[in-house]
C-alpha cells in the first residue's frame, strides 16, 4: 500500500513551507490530524498545496518532458540517458512502466491529496470569512489545475474530493472527462469568485482572480465551450491588472511582472527550491526542434528566445527563455511561466473567432503580433474564420514555445497526428517519419497504479496500450 500513501489515501505527513508565501526555506513536516487549529495553520497548510508544483516530478524537470517533448518544439535524441526514458516519451514508444508517468501521476496526486486535506479541515477554524475564503480559493485552484494537468495527461482518471482510506481507494474508478471538468469549472469558478485581484509585498504570487478566470478560460477552450471561454478571459482583460511587457524576454527574466497570471515559483541557491535548466542538450544532442525555429518569420523579435546558449561558466546549451545565471550548484532560479497575459489574449482571439469571424479578435491578436515586432494583421490578409483560425494556431506556437502548450494545442485543435509526421526534427535518429494515432492523445496509466486497484472494469488501461 505504499504507493497509496501519495496518490489516493490519508498521508501520515503534510509537507508545508514556512508561513511566508515567500520564503522559501526547507519544508517542515507537521500531521495533519493536529494541524489545522488557527488561520495561521491554513496559510501554511495553503502555502504547502503550492511547493507541490516545484518538485522535479512537475514543473521542475518531469511535466516539460511530458507536455513539451511530445509536441514538434522539442527533440529527444539521447537513446542511452536514463535507459531511454525521454527518449521514449519524445518518440510515442513508452509503455506503462515508464518511470516519468508514475511519477507525475504520484506528485498530481499527492497535490490532490494536500488541497483535499486543507478544504477538508478548514472550515470549523476559526478565523476571517474573506481570508477564509481566500484560502479555500487558492486550494480550489491549484487542485483545479492538478486535475487539468491529470485529465490532458490520461483522460478519464479518479475524482477525489476529500481525504479518503485505502479501502475506499481501492475501490475508486477512472471517472469520465465530463465528470472531471464539471469539477474543474466549479473549482475554478469558486476560485474566481473569492481570491483578491492582486497581493502586495509578501503574498505576491499567490493565485489572484484574474489567474482563476484565465485558467478557466482555457478549461472552456479545451472543452469548445467557446462562449463561456470569451466571458472568463474577457473578465481578466476588463480587470486591468495584466499587461504584456513591452519587451518579451523580461517576461521570464522578472519574476512575477505585469504579464504573468500564475507561475510556479522557485529560488536560485536555495537547495530543493532551484532547478536544472529546462530543454539542455544531452550528450551534445540539440534539444531545440529545428521547425520551430524555421517557423518564424523575418523580424520576429521572438526568435532569439529559441536560441541556443550556454548558461555562465556551464558547458550544455538551453533555449534562451530560460537561461538565467547559475547559482553554486549549477542550477537555475528562473520561475514556470504556467499562464501569462499573451496566452490569454491569443485564447480570447481564438474563442471570439470560434463563435463566428468577429473583427474584435483582431485587436487581441494584434496585440501579441505587434510586441513581437510584426504588422497588424487585418480582414484583407486574414479575410474569413479559417484563415484567422490558423494564424491564431500559429501565433500560440510563436508566443508560446517550451510553455507546455503546443502538444496540448496540437491534440484539441485536432493537428497532432499531422504536425508530428511532418517534422523532420523528430526523424534524426530513425530516418523516417513517426506515425502517431489518436490513442496516443493520452499516456498509459501507470502500470503500479493498474496492479495495485487490479480492476479492470472499472481501472482499465487506455486503449493501445
Amino acid at each position: 500500500m505504499k504507493k497509496l500513501a501519495y496518490i489516493l489515501a490519508p498521508a501520515v505527513l503534510l509537507s508545508s513551507c514556512s508561513k511566508s508565501f515567500l520564503d522559501l526555506t526547507p519544508k517542515s513536516e507537521v500531521t495533519t490530524g493536529s494541524f489545522y487549529k488557527t488561520s495561521a495553520d491554513a496559510i501554511t497548510a495553503v502555502n504547502g498545496c503550492y511547493t507541490v508544483n516545484q518538485s522535479t516530478n512537475l514543473y521542475g524537470a518531469d511535466v516539460e518532458v511530458l507536455m513539451e517533448e511530445r509536441g514538434d518544439n522539442v527533440l529527444d535524441l539521447d537513446i542511452s540517458a536514463g535507459s531511454g526514458t525521454n527518449y521514449k516519451i519524445a518518440h510515442f514508444i513508452e509503455d506503462p512502466s515508464n518511470a516519468l508517468l508514475y511519477n507525475a501521476w504520484v506528485q498530481l496526486y499527492n497535490g490532490v491529496f494536500l488541497c483535499n486535506s486543507l478544504l477538508d479541515q478548514i472550515g470549523p477554524i476559526p478565523m476571517d470569512s474573506t481570508l477564509k475564503n481566500r484560502v479555500r480559493g487558492e486550494a480550489q485552484f491549484l487542485r483545479a489545475l492538478h486535475y487539468f494537468n491529470l485529465v490532458r495527461l490520461w483522460g478519464p482518471v479518479p475524482l477525489v474530493t476529500h481525504v479518503i482510506s485505502s479501502s475506499e481507494a481501492l475501490q475508486l474508478k477512472r471517472d469520465s472527462v465530463a465528470t472531471i471538468y464539471q469539477q474543474i469549472e466549479a473549482d475554478l469558478t469558486f476560485a474566481a469568485a473569492n481570491l483578491p485581484a492582486s497581493y502586495t509585498g509578501a503574498d505576491v504570487g499567490r493565485v489572484t482572480a484574474g489567474a482563476a478566470n484565465g485558467l478557466l478560460g482555457k478549461v472552456y477552450l479545451y472543452e469548445k465551450k467557446y462562449s463561456q471561454a470569451a466571458t472568463a478571459l474577457q473578465a481578466v482583460i476588463n480587470a486591468g491588472v495584466y499587461s504584456l511587457q513591452a519587451n518579451i524576454a523580461t517576461v521570464f527574466t522578472t519574476k512575477y511582472n505585469s504579464e504573468i497570471l500564475y507561475a510556479v515559483r522557485y529560488a536560485s541557491g536555495i537547495t530543493g527550491q532551484d532547478h536544472a535548466f529546462w530543454f539542455t542538450d544531452n550528450n551534445n544532442l540539440p534539444t531545440i526542434d529545428s521547425s520551430i525555429v524555421k517557423a518564424y518569420g523575418a523580424g520576429d523579435l521572438r526568435k532569439t528566445l529559441t536560441d541556443a546558449v550556454k548558461p555562465t561558466n556551464l558547458s550544455f546549451t538551453g533555449p534562451r527563455k530560460y537561461i538565467d545565471a547559475p547559482d553554486a550548484s549549477n542550477n537555475s532560479g528562473m520561475d514556470f511561466p504556467v499562464l501569462r497575459y499573451a496566452d490569454v489574449l491569443l485564447m480570447e482571439a481564438e474563442a471570439l473567432n470560434e463563435q463566428g469571424y468577429n473583427p474584435t479578435a483582431f485587436t487581441y491578436l494584434n496585440q501579441v503580433r505587434q510586441r513581437a515586432g510584426l504588422a497588424a494583421e487585418t480582414a484583407a490578409s486574414l479575410p474569413d474564420q479559417n484563415t484567422f483560425r490558423q494564424e491564431v494556431y500559429l501565433e500560440r506556437r510563436l508566443e508560446l514555445p517550451f510553455e507546455c502548450d503546443r502538444w496540448f494545442d496540437l491534440v484539441r485543435t485536432g493537428n497532432a497526428i499531422t504536425a508530428i509526421a511532418a517534422d523532420a526534427g523528430k526523424e534524426v535518429v530513425t530516418g523516417t517519419p513517426i506515425v502517431i494515432d489518436a490513442h496516443q492523445f493520452v499516456y498509459p496509466i501507470p502500470a503500479s497504479e493498474l496492479n495495485i486497484i487490479h480492476n479492470t472494469a472499472n481501472f482499465p488501461q487506455n486503449p493501445g496500450y
